[in-house]
Parts: C-alpha cells; structure tokens; sequence
C-alpha cells in the first residue's frame, strides 16, 4: 500500500461527505465528519512526509472551497433548492420597482397640488401620487401645478395659477396718509 493510500482516502471521504451535507439534513454530524476526515487525511500524510502533509494542506485550501461552492451550485438546481431559492422578478414587477424611470417622462406634465407646498409636499400627476417640490416659493393645496424638472427623484414644479393680486387702499380710505394738524403754527 502506497504511502498516499490513507491521505486519499479520507481526502474523497472528506470532500463526499462535505457535498452530503447539503443535500441531508444532519445538524451538522456530516459536516462535522467532513472535517474529521479532511484533518485525517493531512495527518496522514505528514505522518509520511512534511512535504507530503504540506502538499496535502495545499490540496485541502484548494479543493475545500471548489467543492462548497460545486456542490451549493448543485444544491441550487435540485428540487429542495429550488424550493429555497427566489425566483428572478418578471419585467413589469421590476419596472414598478424603478419608478424613477417615469418620473423622468413627467417633465412638462400638468398636475394638482395634493397638499400645500412649503417648499415640499405631495403633487398629483397623472393620477398618481408624487413627492414634489415648488420651484420657487410656496403653493398652495389645489392649486395646478406643472412638472419643470426632476431633481433627487423629486418632480420639481411651478404653478400655473397666477395669484390674484390684491386691491391696494386707496389713500383717501388711509385716515393716516393726511397730514395731522397739531396746531404749532399758531
């Protein structure tokens, strides 16, 4: 019998019993024999040779990690793994996702404000509900807005209602704007 007999051996036990324990639920007793059997198989071999053992140790950090991740790829097509996996998301669930696609195409857009914006607050657009931000100072609730830009995902707006300007007194109603006689010209 070869001096490389034993290290094989608990090398391929080692290895077949790492990939068992994907696919056998064991609480970790494969697992655990896995390991077992890996540190055997090095022992063995340093137990023949330093170089051997070395050699071995080598074997071991290469082909530990490329059996875990041969058999987690297994693992994900059989039929337990598929039952734990997630399945991709169709097209139309991914555009909902990235509404930030359509809030691009609103530029230009007309809407109602759903709630005063101090600068910031909520616009109706097209029907749907969207963070928005006044353009320069404040609107009110109600008030038509349109979409200007598109600014950190936020749809920027200005209104399309022109305030109403106010009547300005005129100055024969100001009892203040005639001059007062105090009588200091006597």
């Amino acid at each position: 019998m070869s001096e490389l007999f034993w290290p094989i051996v608990f090398l391929a036990v080692g290895l077949l019993l790492l990939v068992l324990e994907l696919f056998v639920p064991s609480g970790g007793f494969i697992g655990f024999s896995a390991l077992v059997c890996l540190g055997l198989g090095v022992w063995h071999a340093f137990q023949s040779s330093q170089r051997l053992g070395m050699i071995f140790v080598l074997v071991d950090f290469i082909a530990v990690p490329t059996t875990a991740v041969g058999a987690f790829r297994l693992w994900a097509r059989s039929p337990l793994g598929r039952r734990f996996a997630l399945t991709p998301p169709e097209l139309d669930e991914v555009d909902v996702s990235h509404a930030d696609r359509r809030v691009h195409d609103l530029v230009g857009v007309d809407g109602r404000a759903l709630t005063p914006l101090h600068p910031c607050g909520h616009v109706e657009i097209r029907g749907r509900r969207y963070d928005g931000m006044a353009e320069a100072g404040l609107i009110s609730e109600g008030s038509r807005v349109r979409v200007v830009r598109i600014r950190s995902n936020q749809v920027v707006v200005r209104t399309l209602d022109v305030p109403a300007t106010a009547e300005r007194p005129s100055l024969a109603d100001d009892p203040f704007s005639t001059p007062v006689d105090l009588g200091a010209e006597a």
